[in-house]
């Protein structure tokens, strides 16, 4: 696994896992659709986050986007997004899906349509 100082392994690739592979485990994803969804890369197992890395846990919405303490490794099982991997589009769209899923009002404005 190759690993850069600026994130975490960057593995595009034809066996690269997206949250479309994993929409039925996750509320948070069932309004987006699947193109959207495989613009979504899920990191690899063992994956060791980047210290200063802002990241998703799809499995713990109420957490949302954290940042990376740089101990942390992606679990087996666990479907962690990076931040820089999805457009800031997509990041919002994901914050404001974590928020509704836990029925808490979203701070986070809508973009205007384009």
């Amino acid at each position: 696994m190759l690993m850069s100082d600026d994130g975490a392994a960057s593995q595009a690739g034809p066996d690269r896992r997206t949250a479309r592979d994993v929409r039925g485990e996750h509320r948070v994803l069932l309004s987006f659709s699947d193109k959207d969804l495989a613009a979504m890369p899920l990191l690899p197992e063992n994956t060791r986050l980047v210290r200063g890395g802002w990241y998703l846990d799809l499995h713990d919405p109420a957490r949302a986007d954290f940042i990376a303490s740089g101990d942390e490794t992606v679990e087996p099982g666990q479907h962690v997004v990076a931040r820089k991997e999805v457009s800031e589009e997509l990041w919002d769209e994901l914050l404001r899906a974590c928020d509704g899923v836990l029925g808490r009002p979203s701070m986070r404005r809508l973009r205007p349509a384009v």
